[in-house]
């Protein structure tokens, strides 16, 4: 089985869509033989209503808490409640398109354990960029976060990202962080669990109505990432 973990956060004007298009891509390339776990994340819009709607023409499991968690524990969770093997998960506004998923697929049968999308390669297609400020943000996030936790990785934040489902238990069982920088820890766990990683260029679009608040997101991920460094130190990741 195929899991695909789609994280939520108040996006009922697009989930039906995305939800739909994700289904019927999952139906021919793994039919009848693949689930689609939404969690929702204290949506106050009508986001788990929708997930809810489709299940019952779709392989959609809703995983719903009322309150907001941040989207590191939303997508720990559900990677963890996940059945399949291999696991995915993705932004819910397909910002990487899902027929990027067989190379994704591919990689781990020639022994990858996890397969990373990347935006940042020269073979990546950006059909949408972002502000330039927003890219200017992300290379100093991807440098700083590769002084600090020792790593040498192109793309650290690209929600799309695949899973054998025994690296997925072993790197989110472990993963501390609940919002910002929770996608460097997993990219951080799992070289330190000393799991093949591989990097994929994508083609990828932006999602222009991003509710970030750029500010406050730049200085909470800093403090993550010394928190990750510390947590390591500590010994804390074992």
């Amino acid at each position: 089985m195929l899991s695909v973990v789609v994280p939520v956060y108040n996006e009922e004007a697009i989930l039906r869509g995305a939800l739909e298009q994700t289904a019927r891509y999952l139906a021919t390339l793994a039919p009848g033989d693949h689930e689609i776990v939404v969690c929702d994340d204290g949506s106050r819009d009508g986001s788990a209503k929708v997930a809810e709607s489709l299940a019952a023409t779709a392989p959609i499991r809703v995983m719903r808490w009322e309150k907001n968690r941040g989207k590191g524990a939303v997508v720990r969770d559900g990677m963890l409640a996940a059945r399949g093997d291999p696991v995915l998960f993705m932004d819910a506004d397909l910002s990487t398109p899902l027929d990027e998923l067989p190379r994704f697929l591919a990689a781990l049968e020639q022994g990858a354990d996890v397969a990373i999308a990347t935006r940042k390669h020269h073979e990546a297609r950006i059909e949408r960029s972002q502000p330039w400020h927003r890219v200017a943000l992300g290379k100093n996030y991807t440098r700083l976060a590769n002084s600090l936790l020792g790593l040498r990785v192109s793309d650290f934040t690209c929600g799309f990202k695949l899973f054998r489902a025994a690296a997925a238990k072993a790197v989110f069982s472990r993963q501390r962080l609940d919002r910002w920088s929770f996608d460097a820890e997993i990219v951080f766990l799992s070289h330190r669990l000393g799991l093949r990683v591989a990097e994929l260029p994508v083609r990828w679009a932006d999602r222009p109505d991003s509710r970030v608040r750029v500010g406050s997101a730049v200085w909470k991920s800093l403090l993550e990432l010394l928190q990750i460094r510390s947590a390591a130190r500590r010994g804390l990741y074992r």
